[in-house]
């Protein structure tokens, strides 16, 4: 006796199709998952820069020696955006480079906010800085715009004397 394997080479049109489909939905999902990376990777950059930037500008600002010489920081180095009452909020824009820029091809912004508690030994500064993306990370937070890259809260006393 002999074996005789019988192998048929004949594939459907049908089955072209359905192998055709399942390749392309495959390279839709990789795709989709490799533009996720690329953003997720930019983001975790900017969130980097802002770190850097921001934390450098605390720094400052808390090894200044009176409130006036904070004031006067902040006015060299932001734009005052608004005063009001005891809080002044001061920004920057940035280039996709994290270069200042002007508002024209703004990417990011770093925006400080600070108010003022005035008291009879001195003034204690609430110093709240925020990096933002202006426009969203495509792929990712979609439904989140205005959430920020990083942000920094912290407080310092300047004594009258």
């Amino acid at each position: 006796m002999k074996n005789k394997f019988s192998i048929n080479l004949e594939v459907t049109l049908v089955e072209i199709i359905l192998s055709v489909l399942i390749f392309a939905i495959a390279g839709v999902i990789s795709l989709n998952c490799f533009f996720i990376a690329i953003f997720t990777q930019i983001k975790a950059n900017d969130k980097v820069i802002a770190g850097n930037l921001i934390q450098s500008d605390i720094e400052i600002i808390k090894s200044l020696n009176s409130s006036d010489e904070s004031e006067e920081f902040l006015l060299q180095h932001f734009q005052l955006l608004k005063t009001e009452s005891n809080v002044r909020t001061y920004i920057n824009f940035y280039d996709k480079s994290w270069e200042l820029s002007n508002e024209a091809d703004k990417e990011y912004l770093i925006m400080v906010n600070i108010s003022d508690e005035f008291s009879s030994n001195g003034t204690l500064k609430d110093i709240e800085i925020t990096a933002e993306r202006i426009k969203p990370y495509p792929f990712i937070n979609k439904a989140n715009n205005n959430q920020p890259i990083y942000a920094i809260e912290t407080k310092k006393f300047f004594p009258n004397y």
